[in-house]
């Protein structure tokens, strides 16, 4: 855990999006794209957690919130930064009314050229469990879970 908080810059925008577009949203698993310029592998862990995290409000009907509660397990990226399009995969593997469990990952996207190659192995994974819980003072459903929906709406309506 320790490697985490050392990972993390001093200061991070108040609000920003690391997904370009959803391409599949299920009951048991999402997938999303983004493009990476020389990105610090933490873009990469945040990226994990944002699709789980959208996948677990999706899966509530955008009535609860939801936080990454813990990393159990992540592979850090042997480079210094990610770089490429990559696909970024949430797959549901338990869930309580208070928290889901997560096989994440990040892999390269093959180019048309490569569509025999063997699968491409992921640069990064992790195992993350996202929170639940009901709106509240705190979070203000109204405004959350109407701003969550329309960034679905736009990730899944993005070529």
């Amino acid at each position: 855990m320790t490697l985490f908080r050392h990972a993390l810059p001093g200061k991070t925008p108040a609000r920003f999006l690391l997904l370009d577009r959803v391409d599949r949203c299920d009951a048991t698993q999402a997938t999303a794209c983004r493009a990476f310029a020389s990105a610090p592998p933490w873009q990469g862990l945040e990226a994990m957690a944002q699709l789980a995290a959208l996948h677990a409000r999706r899966a509530s009907g955008f009535v609860l919130h939801a936080f990454l509660l813990t990393v159990q397990e992540c592979n850090w990226p042997f480079a210094d930064a990610l770089h490429g399009t990559l696909r970024i995969r949430a797959k549901l593997l338990a869930e309580s009314d208070r928290a889901a469990t997560y096989a994440t990952a990040i892999t390269p996207i093959p180019q048309a050229s490569d569509a025999d190659a063997a699968p491409v192995p992921p640069c990064m994974a992790a195992t993350l469990i996202i929170g639940r819980t009901a709106y509240d003072t705190r979070f203000n459903g109204d405004v959350l879970a109407a701003r969550y929906r329309e960034i679905f709406a736009w990730l899944t309506t993005t070529p």
